[in-house]
């Protein structure tokens, strides 16, 4: 993690740079197009700035980013001594009246036979479910409560197999190069660590 952290500044650091190069080049071209068109020079040097810099983020520091999530979860389960996910997204489209048109998923863990995901499901005009869903075998007559923890919930029991979605209106783990890696690893494992209790209580 102190490695991670070490690495995550000094991209930090180059992204300064580069906002500080973009900068100059939108100075440069505002001072070459001002004689032409002051309203064209201003716009035509921003646009160029951002472009610069988004290029330069996206092109080499985006692949980091999006993995700061996995290495995060992955030293949390380590931590917690908890599995990984299975790759088998539960088929949930019956849930959802058939109208699922795409359901995005980033696996979390699993403990107790429960498998544990951030998810967002959609349909073809809005969004119908983003939180956690925890499944897995249970006995059928073990029914969830309708709050857990405080948040709301719904749930499915198909042939002895349990769906429970809680809403979250976030993700469990939120990790990205502005913030300081400390802080994103406390609020993952507090995040998570409120997700056993949960599971805890359907065990």
């Amino acid at each position: 993690m102190e490695n991670l952290e070490k690495e995550r500044k000094s991209i930090r650091y180059k992204l300064i740079f580069i906002l500080i190069l973009a900068a100059f080049v939108d100075f440069i071209i505002t001072l070459a197009l001002w004689l032409f068109d002051p309203f064209l020079a201003i716009i035509g040097g921003l646009l160029a700035g951002l472009w610069i810099y988004f290029w330069f983020k996206f092109k080499f520091f985006a692949k980091f980013e999006l993995g700061l999530k996995d290495r995060l979860r992955d030293e949390i389960i380590k931590e917690l001594n908890l599995n990984k996910v299975d790759d088998n997204l539960p088929s949930i489209n019956s849930h959802f009246n058939h109208i699922v048109s795409s359901v995005s998923e980033f696996g979390l863990f699993s403990l107790s036979g429960f498998s544990v995901r951030d998810i967002c499901v959609k349909s073809t005009d809005e969004m119908l479910f983003y939180g956690i869903l925890i499944s897995g075998k249970i006995s059928k007559n073990i029914e969830p409560k309708e709050s857990l923890l405080g948040y709301k919930s719904s749930y499915f029991i198909d042939d002895g197999y349990l769906s429970l979605y809680i809403h979250t209106d976030a993700d469990t783990i939120v990790a990205n190069l502005k913030t300081p890696l400390n802080i994103s690893y406390k609020s993952a494992m507090d995040n998570i660590k409120e997700i056993i209790k949960i599971i805890n209580q359907l065990d």
